[in-house]
């Protein structure tokens, strides 16, 4: 049940303004954290979790790449022709960077509305928020992949970008990751509370951006459709909920309203990406398998462009 009067939008109102879930207040959250030592030591260890096994085991690969250095990484350049078909939107780096603000604006939400009760399910989302990040840094810490980017970045956002990701860990890709947990986990704790149908239109505003921030990464030339499927894959042994029918309808999806992708184009990305989801989740649902799979996808990769014949290592990764 709901707590309070939180407002919430309304289908009656002739417009489709943005849902409050969507707009989750951070500062809320962090006080409802503050006032729980069992929340603020789940937030303590994800944070912990994510600047380790994602800014600094990336600058600590980023540093063995130097040319004088010796036992360098494996690096893969993981674009695909597909990507062509997709166009460049510069400006939907915003959505791009929308990731980590859904599932904080999204918990907040269901905090204020459920109250209390709903600490212990915060709890529970943020430690497979965590291992998340683990599980991806497993196929990193075996090789490295990234995206040709522009040379200079493209407004102050990217530039933001830029500075804080040496864009090394591309596949899986982490923003698929978590936007595709974000939505797949707050439908379990919704259910198992029998409260999904009572926020059925804020989950379906989750999903819709989760689609949308996805979306956005190939947009934004962050990524390919290669680090897609892969992050899916992954996700199937994090959260088991996540099965081939939710990875295959949410990459069928992807693109649907874009009149500037024609549909042979969307057709033949979506039947790669279909494809690809395939061949790893088919080597089995224990780590080993599925991500050993993802690990041998990179290593054997054909890539359109290697970073030694674009240009010289390390200005070839991004910067």
């Amino acid at each position: 049940m709901k707590e309070n009067s939180t407002p919430r939008y309304s289908q009656d109102s002739g417009t489709t303004p943005e849902l409050p879930v969507l707009r989750g207040s951070t500062l809320y959250l962090i006080l409802v954290v503050l006032g729980s030592p069992r929340l603020l030591w789940a937030v303590l260890s994800f944070i912990g979790t994510a600047f380790r096994r994602f800014f600094f085991d990336q600058y600590r690969y980023r540093f063995r790449l130097r040319p004088e250095s010796t036992n360098k990484p494996e690096i893969r350049n993981v674009e695909h022709p597909l990507d062509a078909f997709i166009p460049v939107r510069y400006e939907s780096i915003g959505l791009y960077l929308n990731f980590i603000q859904l599932w904080i604006s999204s918990i907040s939400y269901l905090r204020r509305c459920l109250g209390w009760s709903f600490n212990t399910d915060i709890s529970e989302f943020l430690a497979g928020l965590r291992r998340c990040y683990l599980d991806a840094s497993t196929v990193y810490g075996q090789c490295l992949s990234t995206t040709r980017r522009p040379a200079e970045a493209p407004s102050l956002r990217y530039a933001f970008v830029y500075a804080v990701d040496p864009h090394l860990f591309c596949v899986p890709s982490l923003h698929v990751l978590v936007v595709c947990y974000t939505y797949k986990k707050l439908e379990g704790l919704l259910r198992a509370r029998d409260d999904l149908e009572l926020f059925r239109p804020e989950f379906e505003a989750v999903k819709a951006r989760a689609l949308a921030i996805t979306e956005s990464i190939l947009y934004v030339r962050q990524h390919s459709v290669n680090c897609i499927p892969t992050a899916l894959s992954m996700l199937s042994v994090i959260l088991p909920s996540y099965d081939e029918l939710e990875a295959r309808a949410f990459l069928s999806g992807l693109f649907k309203n874009d009149d500037d992708i024609s549909e042979a184009h969307r057709n033949e990305a979506l039947a790669y990406m279909l494809e690809l989801y395939d061949r790893v989740a088919g080597n089995g649902l224990q780590p080993a398998e599925r991500y050993g799979a993802i690990v041998d996808f990179l290593v054997s990769y054909e890539e359109m462009c290697s970073l030694t014949a674009c240009t010289d290592i390390p200005d070839a990764l991004p910067s």
